[in-house]
């Protein structure tokens, strides 16, 4: 008797919407309520000591009419690409080696875990030293923010792999470098991809600070270049919008793991 052909299951096309629960109208009155209280607070003491949202959003057109935030937002995603982007590679790699192996991953994690405690501040001097202040030294300050952290979290995601999967693998004749690709790095992912998550906030506050620290350039730029001529309204749109790409890139990253583990959305229906 033929058997009924299964129908491929729709979910991994699905697409990730989120639901409308009581957390999220939760979420939206809080965010409702902070903004009517920071107007009415705003409105009160003065836009000198606390500019409300309206002046905010009425000076947004004035910062892209001068080409002042387009710029500043143009060279400080720049950097930010390419040092999380260097950094993501340096993570991926060093971790994979330090949780693969065992003996490589001893002698090293020391070292990481030096650098990792130092404060990033105490490096300025030196990077100024040996880079100057242009694009170079910010870059790197980007870099030092995130990598730990995406370093640590893949060590501990290849090291933690579930060997029962592994001793499967090898049983039904698994090479290696087969049960590494295709074993090994797919049940990381998840640990992985929280890493990332965590390493891409980490590269937007080294973007501010290094822009802060090295050259009044880029968004951090604009801060201290408002702060100094007391435009509070103008300050809050660059806190905003700094706020507003970290969740932005959050987001993406969790789109990105969503597409990449289905078995994690086949698991939660």
């Amino acid at each position: 008797m033929a058997t009924e052909q299964s129908q491929p299951d729709p979910r991994p096309l699905a697409w990730p919407v989120p639901r409308l629960t009581r957390e999220r109208l939760i979420q939206i009155a809080l965010v409702v309520l902070v903004l009517l209280i920071w107007e009415i607070v705003g409105r009160n003491v003065g836009a000198f000591f606390l500019a409300p949202p309206s002046a905010s959003v009425a000076s947004v057109n004035e910062m892209i009419e001068s080409g002042d935030l387009p710029t500043a937002l143009q060279e400080s995603l720049y950097g930010l690409a390419v040092g999380f982007a260097i950094a993501l590679l340096i993570a991926l790699v060093l971790g994979t080696l330090m949780g693969w192996f065992s003996a490589f991953g001893e002698t090293i994690n020391p070292y990481i875990s030096a650098i990792y405690v130092v404060p990033i501040a105490a490096l300025v001097p030196l990077l100024v030293l040996w880079f100057g202040i242009g694009m170079t030294p910010r870059i790197i300050t980007i870099v030092l923010f995130s990598v730990f952290e995406m370093t640590i979290a893949t060590a501990t995601a290849i090291r933690e792999v579930d060997q029962r999967l592994i001793e499967m693998a090898r049983t039904f004749g698994g090479k290696p470098t087969q049960i590494f690709r295709k074993v090994v790095f797919f049940d990381a992912l998840p640990v992985i991809f929280t890493g990332v998550r965590i390493g891409i906030g980490r590269a937007v506050q080294g973007m501010i600070t290094a822009e802060v620290l090295f050259a009044v350039t880029g968004l951090g730029g604009l801060i201290i270049t408002y702060a100094s001529v007391y435009r509070l309204d103008k300050m809050f749109v660059i806190i905003v919008l700094i706020a507003l790409i970290g969740v932005l890139l959050a987001e993406s990253v969790r789109l990105i793991e969503y597409w990449l583990t289905p078995w994690k959305r086949h698991s939660n229906p």
